[in-house]
């Protein structure tokens, strides 16, 4: 026979085994539950009212603007009889830092009316956060009086309502009127700093145009003055250029008559800087210098004459720049003709020595007749 069992020794539930499942969120559910029962909608804003995060269903209180998307904006958000207190909220709680709260106000939500609690308040962040301050906005829909017929009074039930209930109606209207009042000029108050702000801002902006434009003003009569001095500089550079081509068609056409003055004369010409340079000479001293226009700038030494019987051509005309003192002699050339040679200074207009001149005139015919007089005698 198999052992009685006793209620001792009895099998453990099964409820033991749960113990192994994975442990519930509990913390995470509790702190939802809690959010959800005691704020139905909340907003993270900036002082400006950007939006940076939202909570709950927000559409009964707050609807997108028309137009081009953007940064999403609270104030621009807010529903009609929401606006106004927002702002005036908003506003009070960024200059003060307290927190701020509006019952009772009466928001247009798609073709009705429900009544709000708006409350804002700033929330603590980080110094070196970017967008600190922050503030949440809070709106919480208004709880409706209840009334129980047992605490109505018989004047109520009958639809009779006693005179001590029209002065309470009539006081609580007009405190709501108050209260209405008193944020129509809180709000005033706000917009009017607002605009003061605003304004002293566009004058500031007002006064940086003014100096910029005087600036530019002041600017733009440096350039009509610097434009005025170039034109000037150029009418002077043109009229310098004009006097400048006048003269060198002048000394062109000195230079021409000169050359031609030269060759017609027959007149042999060499001329010589201080160093006995060729620096010009005319056709006819090819003649009696072998000459060719590759020796300009050569000394005179280096050049091979046609002269016979003189060979002091360097000398004489070193001996003329030394004493400035002319000198002349009669000279023969390898074919037999006969040349009266001039040497003199070169002088300029402003009657300083440059070089010196040798000038060489046939006197063939001349000789030739005095040797036949001679011979007659």
């Amino acid at each position: 026979m198999p052992p009685l069992t006793t209620p001792d020794t009895a099998p453990q539930p099964a409820a033991a085994k749960t113990t192994d499942h994975q442990k519930l969120p509990l913390r995470e559910l509790t702190e939802q539950a809690l959010l959800q029962e005691i704020v139905q909608v909340g907003a993270l804003v900036t002082a400006q009212g950007d939006i940076l995060y939202l909570y709950g269903r927000t559409g009964r209180y707050l609807e997108p603007t028309p137009g081009e998307s953007g940064p999403n904006n609270i104030l621009k958000m807010a529903r009609e009889g929401l606006r106004r207190d927002l702002v005036t909220a908003l506003h009070k709680a960024a200059q003060t830092g307290e927190t701020v709260r509006l019952p009772g106000l009466r928001v247009k939500t798609n073709g009705d009316v429900t009544t709000v609690n708006l409350t804002v308040r700033s929330v603590a962040t980080p110094a070196a956060s970017p967008e600190a301050p922050l503030y949440l906005v809070i709106l919480e829909q208004a709880q409706a009086p209840l009334f129980s017929d047992q605490l109505l009074s018989p004047e109520r039930q009958v639809g009779k309502p006693p005179p001590e209930a029209d002065s309470e109606d009539a006081a609580g209207r007009i405190n709501a009127l108050k209260q209405e009042l008193q944020a129509k000029e809180e709000y005033l108050q706000s917009t009017n700093e607002e605009l003061e702000t605003s304004n002293e801002e566009l004058k500031s902006a007002n006064e940086e145009l003014q100096s910029i434009n005087e600036e530019l003003q002041s600017t733009n009569e440096e350039l009509e003055t610097s434009k005025e001095e170039l034109q000037s500089v150029n009418e002077e550079l043109a009229t310098v250029n004009s006097e400048l081509q006048a003269k060198v068609a002048d000394l062109s056409r000195a230079n021409n008559d000169m050359n031609n003055l030269l060759a017609g004369t027959g007149i042999a010409t060499v001329f010589v800087d201080h160093q006995l340079r060729i620096l010009r000479f005319t056709p006819t001293a090819t003649k009696i210098i072998n000459l060719i226009q590759a020796d300009i700038g050569r000394p005179v030494s280096h050049i091979v004459s046609n002269l016979t019987g003189y060979d002091k051509l360097t000398e004489d005309t070193q001996a003329v720049l030394d004493a400035l003192v002319p000198k002349a002699a009669e000279v023969k050339s390898t074919g037999g003709c006969w040349y009266t040679m001039h040497i003199q200074p070169y002088r300029t207009l402003d009657n300083v020595i440059e070089g010196a001149v040798l000038t060489f005139v046939d006197i063939t015919e001349a000789k030739k007749l005095r040797e036949a007089l001679r011979e007659k005698e």
